[in-house]
């Protein structure tokens, strides 16, 4: 019995210790409570939303999630790493996505074990189904030719279920200075036979060639799409140039708009025309400027009204144009920040491009050397070298005409709602290389100095999650798409962006150190944060200054810069070929001069940091659309080569 007894004691104070130590049961909160993740039903072909899981540190004392797993590959890894440490209080997310193979119920389990603790697990059930719908297009590209600045035209093009069962579509959605008619914005199902006629409108609003694509996005069906293009040409009168559709205004909130006329003689006189009216609390300047700050009372919607602008010639030349004013509702953002300005800086601040040879605090500006927007001659060569040469592999690295090759991309949360954006609208665009694969990295959290590490926790993700389970190896990545600032700088420029610039050119030898066949990396920097409420990552001026720090990097690339050489003539390679991506900061509703501008619209609620969705991340992936669909360097790969 005495024995007993000790044994009992003896056991008693062995849980005790387990527990204490974190065995047993876990000292980890689980959200959702229950342990139970649902997905909901979600069609083969397709994936589901996210469901997020939290883990949070209720141990009391620091702990670290080592590693973790997913049982059944039909749930695959959105974001989130692991090892990652947590003091207490703090918490770990998670985000899942079911992607069915079959049409039939899910089980699996996520698992997350460590140090500190007992693992925990997330049961995880979803059904996957099937579906006979089909989409199709009664054209498969539209081309609008030459068209002159400020004109616009239209033509018909009509969407068809041709399958056996019905689909819902969502949404239909195409860029400026493209636009789409013929759909509610309601969900709309079609029965098989049935159709869906459309218009879509080309209005040029400059000089120059411009590529789109019409997306539809369904609820049983993967996005699908038509390509558009079309050329501004020099128009031959006098018109009015402005976009007819024009930045989005806030209720309450400032608003700032500059209209354009083309073809005919400085200065204009701008006015409105008799009986129509902007909307409460704006008024349009003789200069063309929409400005005041718009009334409160102001309902939510769109305002129609319009102008007329008289030339200098002798006769006045007039032009008249109906314009569109989309109104949003005051979404919590610091709305009034339609620009930023800096202290003995020239005011307002000018994006790198446009600034050119003029500096800030003096730095000069320009994406490259010497003030220029053109890359140097020799290193763009050597880009098209690159991309000319890439071609389909197996797993293994080899080629192989069968195999596939992948884009990936990496960087934080702002990063990461354009990448999902761009995905939907390039896996639409009819014209994609059937061989590429772009894989999504970015995630939440994961800010330039963690990627600068080449034991971060996101590098194990990619490798062990997220390249398997969209079909590819890191054998096959061939091109990198960075989008990610560091939340910790705050200084004096330019000395507070030499860290920036550091871990930019860390993680260019870090793709380089794992993606052996990686060879081209496309960088891009923080779009413009002014609308920002107070705690957000890079506020302004940083978000701007981050493009400095980029530019930084490729000076050092094309400066010789040993641990950021990637020519085998020139010594050991550390790092891929770099060079801009799309450029996207612009200084609020002041327009750059591609028209470019951002409204407090384009960003997600009480957050200004982020963008909106759908509306501001498609502005976003727009742009990353176009620069792939366009740069010398990546057109050869990106799309499917011209027969």
């Amino acid at each position: 019995m005495q024995s007993l007894a000790r044994n009992a004691v003896l056991l008693s104070l062995v849980c005790l210790l387990r527990l204490q130590l974190g065995f047993g049961q876990s000292c980890v909160k689980i959200d959702p409570a229950g342990g139970t993740v649902t997905f909901n039903t979600t069609a083969v072909g397709t994936v589901s939303a996210i469901k997020r899981i939290g883990l949070t540190n209720n141990c009391g004392k620091d702990i670290q999630i080592s590693s973790f797993s997913i049982s059944a590959p039909e749930f695959i890894l959105d974001y989130g790493w692991a090892p990652i440490n947590k003091i207490p209080g703090q918490e770990a997310f998670y985000a899942l996505r079911l992607k069915p193979d079959a049409a039939k119920k899910f089980t699996g389990t996520f698992t997350a074990s460590g140090v500190g603790f007992s693992p925990v697990t997330v049961n995880l059930s979803g059904t996957g189904m099937s579906t006979s719908a089909a989409a199709s297009f009664s054209a498969g590209a539209l081309s609008f030719g030459n068209q002159s600045v400020g004109t616009s035209s239209t033509q018909p093009v009509t969407l068809t279920n041709t399958g056996s069962s019905p689909f819902t579509v969502n949404q239909v959605y195409a860029d400026p200075p493209f636009a789409v008619s013929g759909f509610s914005g309601r969900p709309t199902q079609l029965k098989p036979g049935r159709s869906l006629p459309l218009q879509v409108t080309f209005t040029p609003w400059q000089e120059g060639t411009s590529n789109g694509t019409l997306v539809v996005v369904s609820d049983v069906l993967p996005s699908k799409g038509i390509t558009l293009s079309g050329t501004g040409t020099a128009t031959k009168s006098f018109t009015v140039s402005t976009y007819p559709t024009l930045q989005w205004a806030t209720q309450g909130y400032s608003y700032n708009v500059q209209l354009n006329g083309t073809g005919g003689t400085a200065p204009l006189n701008w006015s409105l025309a008799q009986g129509t009216n902007l909307p409460f609390g704006l008024t349009l300047s003789s200069q063309g400027l929409i400005s005041g700050t718009l009334n409160s009372s102001v309902e939510v919607g769109t305002y129609s009204f319009v102008v007329s602008a008289n030339d200098s010639s002798s006769p006045h030349q007039t032009a008249t144009a109906t314009l569109t004013l989309p109104v949003g509702a005051a979404n919590g953002d610091s709305c009034n920040q339609i620009e930023w300005n800096v202290a003995k800086t020239s005011t307002p601040l000018t994006d790198l491009a446009d600034l050119g040879t003029g500096t800030y605090f003096g730095v000069e500006g320009g994406l490259y050397l010497d003030g220029s927007n053109v890359m140097p001659t020799s290193h763009d060569a050597d880009g098209v070298n690159f991309a000319d040469a890439i071609q389909p592999l197996d797993g293994n690295g080899n080629p192989d005409p069968n195999g596939k090759y992948a884009l990936l991309v990496i960087g934080e949360s702002c990063g990461r709602d354009t990448s999902l954006q761009f995905i939907q609208d390039a896996a639409a665009e009819p014209t994609l290389n059937s061989h590429l694969v772009i894989v999504p990295a970015a995630m939440p959290g994961a800010a330039a100095a963690s990627w600068a590490g080449l034991n971060f926790g996101g590098w194990n993700s990619i490798t062990k999650f997220l390249l398997p389970q969209n079909g590819v190896t890191a054998n096959q990545v061939v091109a990198v798409w960075v989008s990610t600032t560091d939340d910790s700088i705050r200084g004096v420029f330019p000395a507070d962006m030499v860290q920036l610039q550091s871990e930019y050119e860390s993680i260019a030898q870090n793709l380089h150190t794992l993606f052996p066949k990686l060879t081209l990396a496309f960088y891009t920097s923080r779009f413009y944060a002014g609308y920002g409420n107070p705690g957000i990552s890079s506020p302004e001026p940083y978000a701007y200054e981050s493009g400095f720090a980029l530019r930084g990097m490729i000076d050092d690339q094309l400066n010789g810069v040993p641990s950021m050489n990637y020519n085998r003539a020139n010594g050991p390679v550390k790092a891929p070929w770099v060079a801009w991506g799309p450029y996207d900061w612009a200084n609020g509703m002041l327009a750059r001069s591609d028209g470019l501008a951002w409204s407090c619209q384009d960003f997600a609620p009480n957050d200004g940091e982020h963008n909106s969705q759908p509306q501001g991340s498609e502005k976003d992936a727009n742009l990353l659309l176009n620069f792939f669909r366009s740069d010398d360097a990546t057109a050869p790969w990106f799309l499917t080569p011209a027969k």
